[in-house]
């Protein structure tokens, strides 16, 4: 569109490219236990006590920073009539227990239900830990049941989206103040940052015309800051980023003798992209 000073305006609009990201961890493995009193290899083992132990499912499989829970099943065996607390071992660094309810009341033939959630961090080791689950069932502690936690890393896709603030003009240069969304549960340390026009779509009028418009009619320049640059959890602007304003990307159109007319109202497709890891 022609503006009250004469100059060309031209929209840009947004295109938003998914990265993925690699978070590194560390192998760890756990020493399993063996089996008794009935034990099946989902997981359900018994003691003297009474008390015999289930656990669905024997395995689950967490990204970092996340969560899952098993069922833990407590049955009452041989007239067992008492307090049941379930507790467990083997967690890997980092990972934290809770059992909901905490403690149940079994009476005798009975059988109750609690749920073991367990928490990872992001920092928690990529590995397999072999988790036992027990109980203390009055004045004794029960023989456990092995099940299987199996953290791996996170494979959350982070998005790079941005649009100019103003309408592009003939010989004007504009700044992408980018935006990042990181879903992940740590902060990203990209080492690369890029910006690309991938297509243009002229008017009817520029088309009807053959009023030429191409990617050539502009100038992209790229991220010229250090790196690496850490985008925090959450969604954050490039501002807040802390590079200098020079240094973000730019969107400039050509100030030519030639006829610009096919660059009236032209939509400028762009594409970012990146690559990093988690810190």
């Amino acid at each position: 569109m022609q503006n009250e000073s004469g100059h060309i305006r031209t929209v840009t609009r947004r295109t938003t490219t998914a990265v993925r990201v690699l978070l590194v961890g560390f192998l760890i493995t756990f020493a399993s236990a063996g089996s008794i009193f009935a034990a099946s290899q989902g997981g359900s083992q018994g003691n003297k006590t009474g008390v015999a132990i289930q656990v669905n499912p024997a395995s689950r499989t967490v990204n970092q920073g996340d969560s899952v829970s098993y069922t833990v099943s407590l049955t009452s065996a041989n007239g067992f009539n008492a307090s049941v607390t379930p507790s467990v071992s083997g967690l890997p660094p980092g990972a934290t227990a809770a059992f909901a309810p905490s403690a149940v009341t079994l009476a005798s033939g009975k059988s109750a239900s609690v749920t073991l959630t367990v928490a990872t961090q992001a920092t928690t080791a990529v590995g397999k830990a072999d988790l036992t689950v027990a109980t203390a069932a009055g004045a004794s502690q029960t023989t456990g049941v092995l099940v299987q936690l199996i953290v791996q890393a996170s494979t959350k896709t982070f998005t790079i989206s941005g649009n100019l603030d103003t309408p592009l003009t003939p010989g004007a240069s504009i700044p992408l103040n980018l935006s990042f969304s990181n879903p992940n549960n740590k902060a990203l340390a990209l080492s690369s940052l890029s910006v690309s026009i991938t297509s243009i779509t002229r008017t009817q009028t520029a088309v009807a015309g053959g009023l030429p418009c191409t990617p050539a009619d502009y100038v992209v320049t790229n991220y010229s800051g250090q790196y690496p640059l850490t985008v925090p959890v959450g969604t954050s602007k490039l501002e807040a980023l802390r590079p200098l304003r020079e240094e973000w990307p730019r969107i400039a159109m050509l100030d030519t003798t030639l006829n610009q007319d096919g660059r009236k109202g032209a939509t400028l497709q762009l594409s970012y992209s990146g690559a990093g890891e988690g810190n």
